[in-house]
């Protein structure tokens, strides 16, 4: 593995060879919060960062987070079956419960499974999507091995504007939905409501899992209502308060083998509220508060005893002081404290666990060096003392490029269904003498301009130990395996020849130490690409999405094959308002899969009419 990952840095020395760049860096870096908790411009982050604008929401039509994200740098989504489905996401070739997922700041995800419902989340409510690439457990604790999400909700800004949409296509789809949003004298607002519901198609082939056939030839459907709202005020000093949240309800269906449910009733929802404050100059503090919900009540009509709730909730508590020293230096300290709490007809062995955290950053320049600095100290009631960290460098080479390095600790905390579901038939199924997982990484990269492009290289390589995977000679989880991942992530973006242009390609080589395997689900290499133009009140665009082929099993005895899928898109103004938007997705109609025996649609039509006014 140590060759592979001289093999992956001497690929990037070549670019770095061959990299031409004639102009300096872009004027405007795109402002980050997530990747430093503090609002910094793109470059200051030292981070791999990805930022997905509204702008670019509305203008990718994408019909789902998970379409949205597939393929972009470092993001690998596999789905179970069309819109409503199982989606795992997979960042940097680390485990789906591996990366920690926030909306305005609350943390996501389902306490007993340890993932985050993507398919239920709404795309129709987001702003704003931040995606930081690398460990960060040192400013978000669990979880943040591959990286953190941060999901942005829309938010209010000027004259009151508001707006309608409703459209449909394939599978008798259907979408609908309405906002509002301004700012009047020192307060501001935004609510949405959306609607979304779909006859689906037969999510699984006829198959058999274990030992059991699996044949539901049927069309399963999806439904989802949500809505958000944001709340803000300034007082006369300059602090502020704002009110967030985010609700979403619906159903799913899926194939399963009976009597087992194969029908969901969900809620996913996020509240928060968060204050921040200038006590003195150059001091700035938040306290922010929230809760999010994972709720799920799975049934199969007809079937009783199919029954059974999994609601899970989580409550957060911080306050972070930032200091702004000499020149643009910040020094950021804080505490974060997390209760994950779980209500389930499955009577688990403990219902609860808190963590409690600290935290210290600086970021700062010396003399063209940008560094950066972090260390949380951590207490879980369970696993005791944790300590994560992070440092990075950057510095520029010439006018038009910089070179960065990187390194940081991670490390996840085993679910409450790995230590705590109950006893089957008086047989363990659980593990209570887990570890939790940990992780090293280190990240060299190169970053510049090339005319109107902006083109980023960078290479990697995570270790990760007691890796907690099924082991067949207990028939319980264990810490029982290490990983290596490298990767190569390479990144262009700009205008070309008067286009809008995104390419991400990425090469991941990962292994299971004990077997020598793949890990299950990961493409070793995918391309994305991205083109959008606009012609006078039409705009026209496309996305082409190649994945090589992957195994879907830890064994690497069942491979699912590779795949190219191109959607188009297009819009035009029709005036006072009016646009119409359509879009046709796997033009091609590419018969592929990411999950073995898990179909996916063939080519969609889907077309929408939007109104708006105000502003």
């Amino acid at each position: 593995m140590h060759s592979c990952f001289r093999r992956i840095t001497g690929q990037l020395a070549g670019w770095i060879f061959i990299a031409s760049p004639v102009a300096t860096f872009a004027a405007q870096e795109p402002i980050i919060v997530t990747a430093t908790r503090v609002a910094r411009t793109a470059d200051e982050t030292l981070s791999s960062v990805t930022v997905i604008t509204r702008k670019e929401i509305e203008r990718s039509q994408a019909g789902s987070l998970g379409e949205l994200l597939q393929g972009i740098t470092g993001v690998n989504v596999v789905n179970q079956g069309g819109n409503g489905k199982l989606t795992s996401l997979y960042l940097r070739g680390t485990n789906p419960g591996h990366v920690s997922v926030l909306v305005d700041g609350i943390r996501m995800g389902s306490v007993t499974s340890g993932t985050v419902a993507w398919e239920f989340l709404p795309l129709e409510q987001v702003e704003r999507i931040e995606v930081v690439r690398g460990p960060n457990s040192a400013l978000y604790g669990s979880e943040a091995i591959g990286g953190v999400i941060q999901i942005f909700t829309r938010r209010g800004d000027g004259p009151v504007r508001w707006g309608v949409s409703a459209g449909g296509g394939r599978y008798d789809t259907l979408d609908a939905g309405a906002d509002i949003s301004g700012s009047t004298g020192n307060g501001w607002f935004s609510a949405r409501i959306a609607h979304k519901q779909t006859d689906g198609f037969d999510a699984r082939q006829p198959t058999v899992e274990f030992g059991s056939p699996v044949d539901d030839p049927d069309r399963d459907g999806y439904d989802n209502t949500s809505a958000s709202l944001r709340l803000g005020h300034r007082f006369a000093d300059g602090s502020e308060i704002e009110f967030h949240g985010l609700h979403a309800a619906g159903n799913t269906e899926y194939d399963t083998t009976a009597p087992s449910a194969n029908e969901d009733d969900f809620v996913q929802q996020a509240l928060g509220v968060t204050l921040t404050t200038m006590p003195a100059e150059n001091w700035d503090l938040t306290l922010s508060a929230g809760r999010s919900l994972d709720e799920r009540d799975s049934f199969r009509s007809g079937a009783p005893g199919s029954e059974f709730t999994f609601d899970t909730e989580r409550l957060t508590l911080s306050l972070q002081n930032d200091f702004t020293l000499a020149g643009e230096d910040v020094m950021s300290a804080g505490i974060d404290y997390h209760d994950d709490r779980v209500d389930s007809t499955t009577v688990y062995n403990e219902t609860s666990r808190a963590t409690t955290a600290g935290f210290i950053q600086y970021q700062g320049e010396i003399a063209n060096h940008s560094l950066l600095a972090r260390i949380r100290r951590l207490h879980d009631e369970q696993f005791g003392n944790r300590n994560t960290g992070n440092l990075a460098w950057g510095y520029p080479v010439g006018a038009t490029m910089r070179v960065t390095a990187s390194y940081g600790t991670a490390y996840k905390a085993p679910t409450f269904n790995d230590l705590y579901f109950p006893d089957f038939m008086g047989f363990p199924t659980s593990n209570p003498n887990l570890r939790p997982e940990t992780s090293e990484s280190l990240e060299v990269g190169l970053e510049g301009r090339a005319g109107r492009l902006d083109w980023d290289v960078r290479a990697y390589r995570t270790d990760i130990e007691d890796l907690i995977v099924f082991d067949l000679a207990t028939f319980l989880p264990g810490n029982i395996s290490d990983a290596v991942i490298n990767g190569l992530e390479l990144a262009l973006s700009g205008v070309l020849l008067d286009w809008d242009t995104s390419a991400t390609a990425t090469y991941l080589d990962t292994e299971d130490d004990a077997t020598g395997n793949d890990l299950p689900r990961r493409a070793r290499r995918s391309l994305r690409i991205d083109l959008d133009r606009t012609f006078g009140k039409a705009g026209l665009g496309a996305t082409f999405i190649a994945q090589s082929s992957r195994y879907d099993d830890a064994g690497n005895t069942i491979r699912v094959g590779g795949f190219g899928k191109l959607d188009v898109r297009g819009s035009y103004e029709l005036g006072q308002g009016l646009t119409l938007e359509g879009r046709v997705d796997n033009l091609l109609d590419k018969n592929y899969r990411t999950v073995d025996t898990y179909n996916t649609p063939g080519r969609s039509l889907f077309l929408t009419v939007r109104y708006a006014a105000g502003g």
